[in-house]
């Protein structure tokens, strides 16, 4: 029987710069999905999957994934991945702020 998980990994945090999210130990995990939603106005984002050996360094995973501001969520799939996990936001400013909340699913 596979394991399954699910985490909120940020809950309505309004972000107004680049942010990473906390970093989140998969090492058990096979798959994993990264389901980030924006609510209400927001500009357009940059959001990067990173992957790390230790929590510590971090290295891109796969190419950047735009949400348009007429977006509202979007789903990041990620496999054979390492220990950690986190993602990466870009293009929020303190006058067009984002906010935004990450669920983080895993199955192994």
């Amino acid at each position: 029987m596979l394991n399954f998980a699910t985490s909120v990994i940020e809950r309505r945090l309004t972000i107004n710069d680049v942010h990473a999210t906390h970093p989140y130990e998969a090492g058990w995990a096979a798959e994993a999905v990264f389901f980030v939603q924006v609510e209400g106005d927001h500009p357009e984002l940059s959001v990067q999957a990173q992957i790390s050996p230790d929590g510590l360094h971090w290295v891109d995973r796969g190419d950047p994934r735009k949400i348009a501001p007429e977006e509202e969520i979007i789903a990041i799939e990620l496999a054979n991945f390492g220990g950690w996990l986190r993602l990466t936001f870009a293009g929020a400013t303190p006058e067009q702020p984002a906010r935004v909340l990450v669920h983080l699913a895993l199955k192994g």
